[in-house]
């Protein structure tokens, strides 16, 4: 038989029990949103544009199956193909990721700067644009390309490797290469948190770049 006393020291065991697994889905819930669609608040821009151009080591990636994305970076064959390979003097590279609900908020409005870009004749050939999936695996990546009908090619970076060369911390980040005169690219624009407007974006790019 349990006393009166005892029965209060369970009950309020339970009740600290309880308080403590609505605190734990709380923050779960709140603060791990990846996978979630809901209406999340705007990312307000932060950019970094570095006063000195960054050299970007020659990373790999795998050949697109899509021979309209291969024209679109210049590329031909199978197996992997390094970055230098693709052929345009400016790389936007948009570092996002499946489950980010800031990346699939702005997916359209990426996707509107891809078109912008592509209906431009005087840069549609030297500005091309390519996303990086960080912790995403290949059939995430192709998810997330059907799901919001994105335009441009899309990679996976399951290890984060990539990401982590560019030292990204959040999603989504949009990094700016350009070509050096060795053949290399150099970081010239890196900005967290997405952009405004894509006119002014697309301003930016081609100023810090250099592109004439």
């Amino acid at each position: 038989m349990i006393r009166e006393g005892e029965s209060f020291m369970m009950l309020n065991k339970r009740c600290l029990a309880a308080v403590l697994l609505f605190m734990i889905t709380l923050f779960f819930s709140g603060g791990a949103s990846w996978g979630s669609e809901k209406k999340t608040p705007p990312v307000k821009p932060v950019k970094s544009n570095l006063s000195s151009n960054k050299p970007i080591p020659d990373f790999e990636l795998p050949m697109p199956e899509s021979e309209k994305e291969k024209s679109y970076l210049g590329l031909s064959g199978t197996g992997n193909f390094k970055l230098r390979q693709i052929k345009a003097p400016v790389l936007i590279i948009e570092i996002f990721s499946f489950y980010c609900p800031h990346c699939q908020r702005t997916a359209s409005q990426v996707n509107d700067l891809y078109h912008m870009i592509q209906s431009n004749p005087d840069v549609r050939e030297k500005i091309k644009m390519i996303g990086i999936g960080v912790t995403n695996s290949l059939f995430e990546v192709n998810s997330y390309r059907d799901k919001y009908e994105v335009p441009f090619p899309l990679f996976p970076d399951q290890s984060m490797k990539i990401s982590e060369n560019f030292s990204v911390k959040g999603t989504p980040t949009f990094i700016g290469l350009k070509v050096s005169p060795d053949g290399f690219h150099e970081q010239f624009y890196f900005g967290e948190g997405g952009f405004e407007d894509n006119q002014q974006f697309l301003n930016e790019m081609i100023e810090l770049s250099g592109l004439k």
